[in-house]
């Protein structure tokens, strides 16, 4: 009986452990930077003009070879890379190609947009 004893708490502590590790969410975590509403039409399309897409780089043309950002179907699809290439994060060509990095508060915008849902507004 003393077996039993030991055993049963054992068991009990092994189930009860192994059903709290399904119960844990991942928690998203939004930047605390992001205050603002961050629009695609107002903010994003003409960064992305500017710097990628107006450049030769990656428009409509580019688009068997590499990534079209002319619009916004395609850019929010891509924006996880882009916002890698636009920090130059390991793994990824450093963006815009050949020339400097982008300001700080231009990269926080697209992560917020990102971060934002990637809304078309």
């Amino acid at each position: 009986m003393q077996k039993y004893f030991f055993f049963f708490p054992l068991v009990t502590l092994a189930l009860l452990t192994a059903s709290c590790k399904k119960d844990k969410v991942s928690a998203v975590v939004i930047d605390p930077l992001c205050t603002d509403t961050i629009s695609f039409s107002q903010k994003i399309q003409p960064l992305i003009n500017q710097n990628c897409s107006t450049s030769g780089c990656h428009d409509a043309s580019t688009q068997a070879s590499g990534y079209n950002l002319t619009n916004h179907a395609n850019i929010a699809a891509n924006a996880t890379i882009i916002l890698s290439a636009m920090r130059s994060e390991s793994g990824v060509t450093p963006m815009p190609l050949g020339g400097p990095m982008l300001p700080d508060s231009l990269i926080q915008q697209f992560s917020c947009w990102n971060q934002q849902g990637k809304m078309n507004n």
